[in-house]
């Protein structure tokens, strides 16, 4: 599986509450000689505040731009990679967690 076969797809909970659609997958490696590997997928309409520096809560920047980011951004979020049950065409299945469901 390629990391970009995610992108799109639906992420559902075990109970099939829609959590929103994969916009972004996070990489990392353990160790610096470790190959990559998907570490978390970002879902919902958040992704666009993840991937801007917008979601932490001590984001430090243009107000206007943190409000707005913050608004846009309710919903969805990373789920990690370990939550991950089943991923099947164009569907992730994720073992429920704290994240909302996307409106």
């Amino acid at each position: 599986m390629k990391a970009t076969d995610l992108l799109g797809a639906e992420a559902v909970d075990t109970d099939g509450r829609r959590l929103g659609r994969v916009h972004d997958v996070r990489l990392a490696r353990p160790r610096h000689d470790a190959p990559w590997r998907i570490d978390a997928v970002v879902v919902g309409p958040s992704a666009l505040a993840y991937r801007l520096g917008y979601a932490g809560r001590a984001v430090d920047g243009p107000r206007l731009l943190t409000v707005l980011a913050r608004r846009l951004g309710r919903g969805g979020g990373p789920i990690p990679w370990s939550r991950i049950v089943s991923v099947e065409r164009r569907r992730l299945v994720v073992r429920p967690g704290e994240e909302r469901t996307a409106s």
